[in-house]
């Protein structure tokens, strides 16, 4: 459910197109298993399936030559007029905390970045950059704060724990 959930969230990605993303990806990790993939733990096989899965997003967007869509592919992809709404209004927010993201300390940002957009536990990040958990944890608090102080109440934790999914 995870790795859709992020083919969903890429630009220019529909339903149908994030599950033709996972299905991609795992034919990729199929062919690659022998080779790469079983010498990897688990926590590295499920990075490797996320960065894959970007790759592959990336290959189709340079295929069609921009990332910006026809009027047919918009087309297909229109919902309601409060859905659109919804999503154009979700959108702006997110840039904005990513912008915000941006202005942070360099640590923080990887941090962030590792956590809500690479959806790492705070285990996986804390090994990578060489510090500890509860290191990372209070960097995440110390963002979350930050984005609530300057983004306001559109910001929507789904917790105030460390496992916040964007």
């Amino acid at each position: 459910m995870g790795l859709f959930r992020y083919a969903h969230t890429l630009p220019n990605v529909n339903r149908p197109e994030a599950e033709d993303l996972v299905q991609v990806t795992f034919q990729t990790a199929a062919l690659e298993w022998e080779r790469r993939l079983s010498f990897l733990d688990e926590s590295s096989r499920r990075k490797w399936l996320y960065r894959v899965l970007r790759n592959k997003a990336i290959d189709r967007w340079r295929a069609i030559g921009s990332r910006e869509l026809s009027s047919g592919q918009a087309a297909g992809r229109s919902g309601p007029a409060q859905e659109t709404h919804n999503r154009a209004l979700s959108s702006i927010v997110l840039q904005r905390c990513w912008d915000r993201i941006a202005e942070m300390p360099e640590a923080r940002q990887r941090i962030a970045f590792l956590k809500w957009s690479e959806e790492w536990t705070s285990s996986e990040i804390a090994d990578l950059l060489g510090i500890s958990q509860s290191t990372v944890r209070a960097q995440l608090k110390l963002a979350r704060d930050d984005l609530a102080a300057e983004i306001g109440p559109e910001v929507q934790f789904g917790d105030t724990g460390e496992e916040v999914a964007w």
